[in-house]
């Protein structure tokens, strides 16, 4: 069974999505958001489809140091040499805690709000600063919906909430 490539942001990629310093068009940025060590580069692809992102903004990310291949997903792809002796159960990464989940949905909620309205998402990143548990987050993904539309329009919405409903479970 083929693992599927995912990406990560880099130390360069993260300080993007806070500085803006680069002046990376729109969706490309958009993408980069989503870009959160979870989500597949055909999963990527499928949302940069519907978003009218860029086919090359993998290739483009990776070449300005902003993205990477998870270092799993290296290793995997590193290690060619079969060990006869090695166990032939797989060792499969833990799944993400409630904690980890709750962190990695609220940045993501934050960037996305803060990319699509600029400071005009004040009210919204003060919310999110409120919420403690998942169940608070889902609460308020109606209105993180409202926010994303209005700043981005209703295709760009869709797809980044429904990642959001997706990471928040």
């Amino acid at each position: 069974m083929v693992e599927p490539v995912i990406f990560e942001k880099t130390e360069a990629g993260a300080e993007e999505v806070k500085a803006r310093s680069r002046k990376l068009a729109p969706r490309l940025r958009t993408m980069l958001i989503m870009v959160d060590g979870t989500i597949s580069a055909s999963q990527l692809q499928d949302a940069a489809a519907t978003l009218g992102a860029p086919n090359d903004f993998l290739d483009s990310l990776q070449e300005q140091g902003l993205i990477r291949r998870r270092a799993a997903a290296q290793a995997a792809e590193a290690s060619i040499d079969v060990v006869l002796d090695a166990p032939t159960t797989p060792a499969w990464p833990e799944p993400p805690t409630d904690g980890e989940r709750f962190r990695s949905a609220q940045k993501f909620m934050n960037d996305s709000a803060v990319d699509a309205m600029g400071l005009r998402a004040f009210f919204f990143t003060l919310k999110l600063e409120k919420c403690f548990t998942l169940d608070d987050l889902r609460a308020l993904l109606p209105e993180y919906t409202k926010v994303l539309t209005k700043g981005s329009g209703d295709g760009v919405a869709r797809v980044l909430a429904r990642r959001a409903r997706d990471m928040i479970g």
